[in-house]
């Protein structure tokens, strides 16, 4: 078995930025002045206008099958190639840690998703493993953290997942995670426990409302739906799942699939809108709504993204120059 060897308060910091990127704002302490923005915001965005239309118009062109290259950052000036491999699977059983001397193993040929932070260190994602293999982490480690950490100073024991199912398209996430859409997503950061859409590498997909996190405390064993996917379909403009049940309050239709009952629920791209900094209240960020039957999440749109948005409302804010946007956008479309 390989031995990781983690120094703890680098990987905890790690895992709180992963913790963090889910969303930090507590929305109890909301004042009056920012819920008056907040609601003014929204208020604006939800007139349509020449603009706004001809901007929904060009990224719905691009469609779910691309949404994570939406979300993708240029580097050094240049824009993304090919979105990057975020899934593998262990050629070797090995351990995870969250920066303690707690440590889980994970069988070889266990699915794995996550990122580089830090060089040596892969931060696995907890919400995406199996439910197996969540079970073992959520009781060996930490129900506190999304991830926990693998180390790769010794060399990486992974390797590329290359099945295309429910979870994954060619060693990418199909699914990034999606933030619900509410009130305070106008503003950067969401608030702290805002709900949100995840899938596994077993292919459930699992809905967290607001009861993962009370306070300061997160427990990400607290899933509220968890639904298999019995069968998916990755549409270039859509994304349908047939469930093995109702995700309750989404709207899902009961349909025939050959002999079996299932629940069919769709995904498509929506309205681009704006985000402000929370305390000064200026332009921040872009982002697409992503419908997911009746309800409504978000994710940030990628730099190159943000570039094309500013472009078509006239602006030259992006980082990018407006021919290097058009392109980038235009390849995905």
């Amino acid at each position: 078995m390989k031995t990781i060897g983690i120094k703890g308060a680098t990987l905890l910091m790690l895992l709180g930025a992963v913790a963090g990127s889910l969303a930090v704002t507590n929305a109890s302490a909301m004042s009056k002045s920012a819920k008056q923005y907040l609601t003014s915001a929204k208020k604006a965005d939800q007139k349509s206008s020449k603009t706004s239309k001809k901007i929904d118009k060009a990224f719905d062109k691009v469609g779910m099958r691309n949404l994570s290259a939406l979300m993708a950052d240029g580097s050094n000036g240049v824009v993304p190639g090919s979105p990057e491999t975020n899934i593998f699977y262990t050629t070797k059983k090995v351990s995870l840690s969250n920066g303690t001397s707690k440590k889980v193993t994970l069988g070889k040929g266990s699915v794995v998703s996550g990122t580089v932070y830090q060089k040596g260190t892969f931060t696995v994602s907890s919400l995406n493993l199996s439910k197996k293999n969540q079970k073992k982490v959520f009781k060996g480690l930490s129900t506190k953290y999304p991830g926990s950490g693998l180390s790769t100073v010794n060399g990486t024991p992974l390797t590329k997942y290359t099945k295309n199912t429910a979870f994954a398209h060619n060693g990418v996430r199909n699914l990034p995670d999606l933030q619900q859409k509410g009130l305070q997503s106008y503003f950067d950061t969401d608030k702290a426990n805002n709900p949100f859409i995840t899938v596994t590498s077993d292919n459930y997909l699992n809905y967290y409302t607001t009861s993962y996190k009370k306070g300061n405390t997160a427990n990400y064993s607290k899933i509220s739906q968890s639904v298999k996917i019995k069968k998916f379909t990755r549409g270039s403009s859509n994304y349908t799942y047939y469930l093995a049940k109702p995700l309750k309050g989404f709207g899902t239709k009961k349909v025939k699939v050959g002999k079996k009952t299932l629940y069919k629920l769709k995904m498509s791209l929506g309205h681009v809108f704006m985000a402000a900094d929370n305390f000064n209240h200026d332009a921040d960020t872009f982002r697409i709504t992503v419908n997911v039957g009746n309800k409504q999440f978000y994710v940030t749109l990628g730099d190159v993204a943000e570039s094309y948005a500013y472009a078509l409302q006239g602006h030259n804010y992006g980082s990018f120059s407006t021919s290097e946007a058009k392109s980038y956008i235009e390849s995905l479309q």
